[in-house]
């Protein structure tokens, strides 16, 4: 199996994380994340509570890759759906964080 694949979701949270961190200050105070709350203030959240995008990427995919880990050898596909789905709880929130970021160009 491709062993690169595992890296792709860390990578893309270390992306995020270091463009928070440089373009914090161009960004706004406060930021639309937390949609399923009421309309309003609540929803808004500061530009480092956009930090909470990739830290749930690299805990789905350390509890992922975990698990992976114990499963024998014999059960590749279980592997396999671990890994994609991986990669796309990686893509969602990256496509979540781009879209509130595209807000404000």
């Amino acid at each position: 199996m491709n062993y690169w694949l595992y890296f792709t979701p860390f990578f893309l949270a270390l992306l995020i994380t270091l463009f928070i961190e440089v373009f914090s200050k161009f960004l706004p105070p406060r930021l639309p994340l937390f949609y399923s709350l009421p309309w309003g203030e609540k929803q808004l959240a500061n530009s480092q509570q956009l930090l909470i995008i990739p830290a749930i990427i690299i805990l789905v995919t350390l509890c992922n890759v975990i698990i992976s880990w114990q499963l024998h050898t014999s059960q590749i596909f279980f592997k396999r759906i671990l890994l994609f789905s991986s990669i796309l709880v990686c893509l969602i929130l990256t496509i979540t964080f781009l879209k509130i970021i595209l807000i404000f160009i």
